[in-house]
């Protein structure tokens, strides 16, 4: 009877660390989601362009800044996007300088990951700082203060800047692992990021 016990237990266990083993490292999913993103963006430009401001090299510089390991995830979701529109992306450690192309600059705010096999939740505020022309003099300002606006020199030339928030919630309930729910927010923030951020709006 013990030895029957003990056989059961074992295999209890190894049961039980396969499905923990699954939930941390496989991205697999079967869900419904209810994710919503609100958005507040402020645009600036100055001028318009002409045939003798520099054109964009087709690069975008990629900086996100963030904590931890989702902030990895969201850069490469957002650099997928990026490239599909026709860019090579690379990633630098953004600073307030001018940069020779497109720059974006991606802060995580504040991550609140609450996660559970069957039903998962998140929140977190996304910032971001777009540039046309690279013109990146301004991202210390902006992220300091959404609300302060940007002045343009005259002696600029022609200028396309975009700054954003962007706060995520979302409610998952099914079997989903964690990687699969990290990435399902990642996508849904990325897609908000670089919409607004390449909008021909403004």
């Amino acid at each position: 009877m013990n030895l029957k016990n003990n056989r059961i237990l074992i295999v209890s266990i190894v049961v039980f660390v396969i499905f923990a083993l699954f939930l941390a490292f496989v991205d697999a999913g079967a869900s419904t989601s209810n994710t919503g993103v609100d958005q507040k963006i402020s645009g600036y430009s100055f001028s318009r362009p002409n045939s003798s401001d520099p054109a964009p090299t087709g690069v975008v510089y990629l900086d996100l800044k963030g904590e931890d390991g989702f902030s990895v995830i969201l850069e490469d979701e957002i650099a997928d996007l990026i490239e599909e529109k026709g860019f090579k992306v690379e990633t630098v450690s953004m600073q307030p300088v001018i940069y020779d192309s497109t720059a974006l600059a991606v802060v995580v705010n504040k991550p609140d990951i609450f996660y559970n096999p069957f039903y998962s939740t998140a929140t977190m505020d996304v910032e971001f700082v777009y540039s046309r022309t690279g013109n990146m003099e301004y991202l210390d300002m902006l992220i300091d203060d959404f609300d302060k606006p940007v002045v343009f020199s005259s002696m600029d030339g022609y200028q396309l800047l975009r700054h954003g928030q962007l706060n995520l919630s979302d409610t998952t309930k099914g079997l989903v692992t964690y990687p699969y729910y990290k990435r399902h927010l990642a996508e849904n923030i990325a897609a908000g990021v670089v919409d607004k951020a390449f909008s021909d709006d403004l």
